[in-house]
């Protein structure tokens, strides 16, 4: 969720809801001085008092007023004032929901989720039509309680049908790391009714299930309906990267940076993977280097760097800074040292040194075995498809062997190493049968591997050349007695 943070940080700022009965005309700017006061660390107690008992007689019969009035408190972690703002709502109006919600939101606070689910109940049955409470129960059970979190949403739809429910469902989803279910409900909502937040949040989802496209759209639409917001132009900057549209990326990423200049490492990292996607290179690394510049902590660079130096066939300078992005990420996924296994590999394929390059490359999985004892088996795979890959089929068919050998009695072997063991029945009878001529010798290879994959084409080829082969043979032993 790293990105998330890139994109909304100093972005967006939510606020406490006041409730959709408050009414914004008079006392929001009569609050803003008891609001002043009680965030100032040198107020005057007495002034304060004077303040809230003017406000609380020129409000006397209106409740939204003093739930706001304890929603100041609220933010100044005056729990004991905000209820008694809470309660004095309720002698106005017992059925003012946003009193509950208060109430709720103070127990939430304390953590006291129990209390505060039973305030947000009462919300919910006093003022049925009010979301707030209808949310609030949700925010608190959505952990420990989806199907309960979500159920009341829903009911929520059911007494307000009005209220955009299915972006608060894809919301609730968003907050529970569920981001399939945030999906589903975001694409039933309708995008001209969202807030900017909600918007923004269902082009991150769309991107994060990889509707990459979808989310572009989303991100473009935004643009068009909030033209100031930086988090839209991010989204259609890293979604136009992410649908290899690097010209619109470009676009976005100059209009960015010439509003904001090169001071955001993530906005220069997409710069540049758009510039790459241009065959640009020079250009991307110039904006891969400035990323590392601005933000020093940041290593993403490194590994972009190294794969735009592969891709200028520049395998020293990329194989230098994979290295150096290994060495910084001690957390690197296995597929990073795939890339540098690969850049050797190229570099072999090139006949440069050949030979070490070669055992350059099968150390980089042999390091990630013994950084990993659980991917021994998946390294010595590796070992062997880029073996076969490369054509060296005395060598390949040593190491499938050594898969074979590693896998085949495995109790406890998983779907992944059975599909390894798959694939080692399957090239190692290959190279038997096809490349060395030794029909025998590949028919184990091929019987197992039929038990393993029942409607493999290979060993089905196999066995029907071998049955060809088996009825010339006895077509032609009659005309040979014949002769004799």
């Amino acid at each position: 969720m790293k990105k998330m943070k890139y994109l909304f940080a100093g972005i967006f700022a939510f606020s406490v809801a006041l409730g959709v009965n408050a009414q914004t005309v008079d006392y929001k700017e009569a609050l803003k001085p008891i609001t002043t006061a009680l965030e100032s660390s040198s107020n005057d107690p007495k002034v304060l008092k004077d303040l809230v008992k003017t406000y609380k007689k020129q409000f006397k019969k209106n409740p939204a007023a003093i739930v706001a009035l304890g929603y100041s408190y609220f933010g100044v972690k005056d729990y004991t004032t905000a209820i008694e703002c809470a309660d004095l709502a309720l002698k106005i109006n017992n059925k003012f929901g946003d009193a509950y919600v208060l109430k709720g939101d103070v127990s939430s606070m304390q953590d006291d989720g129990g209390a505060a689910a039973g305030w947000y109940q009462n919300a919910m049955t006093q003022d049925p039509k009010n979301p707030n409470g209808y949310l609030g129960y949700a925010n608190v059970y959505r952990k420990r309680d989806p199907q309960g979190a979500e159920d009341a949403i829903n009911l929520l739809r059911k007494n307000n049908p009005e209220y955009p429910v299915d972006a608060e469902l894809g919301h609730l989803m968003f907050n529970a790391d569920n981001m399939d279910k945030a999906y589903e409900y975001y694409s039933k909502s309708n995008r001209d009714k969202l807030n900017e937040g909600r918007l923004a949040e269902y082009a991150l989802v769309a991107g994060s299930v990889d509707k990459k496209a979808e989310a572009l759209d989303i991100a473009k639409f935004g643009l068009s309906k909030f033209p100031s917001s930086k988090a839209f132009l991010r989204l259609a900057i890293i979604n136009s990267v992410g649908t290899e549209k690097f010209d619109e990326a470009v676009n976005f990423a100059k209009k960015l940076i010439a509003e904001e200049g090169e001071s955001n490492s993530g906005d220069l990292i997409y710069y540049g993977q758009a510039l790459a996607g241009l065959g640009q290179y020079d250009e991307a690394i110039a904006k891969f280097n400035k990323a590392i510049e601005v933000d020093a902590k940041n290593i993403m660079p490194y590994q972009h760097i190294s794969e735009t130096y592969a891709k200028m066939g520049d395998e020293d300078k990329a194989i230098e800074h994979s290295k150096k992005y290994l060495e910084l990420n001690p957390n690197a996924k296995i597929s990073e040292y795939t890339k540098l296994a690969g850049i050797y590999m190229a570099k072999m394929k090139k006949g440069e040194n050949a030979e070490e390059n070669y055992a350059n490359a099968m150390s980089v999985y042999d390091g990630v075995a013994a950084k990993y004892p659980q991917l021994k088996s998946w390294s010595l795979y590796q070992k062997a498809n880029e073996t076969f890959k490369a054509e060296m089929d005395e060598q390949a068919l040593n190491l499938y062997n050594e898969v074979v050998n590693a896998l085949e009695n495995k109790g406890d072997r998983d779907r992944d190493e059975t599909n390894y063991l798959a694939t080692a029945y399957r090239n190692g009878g290959y190279i038997l049968w096809s490349t060395k001529g030794d029909t025998d010798a590949a028919r184990p290879y091929f019987e197992k591997l039929l038990k393993l994959d029942p409607e493999n084409s290979l060993a089905k080829k196999y066995f029907e050349a071998e049955a060809a082969a088996n009825a010339a043979t006895e077509e032609a032993a009659p005309a040979e007695q014949a002769t004799e």
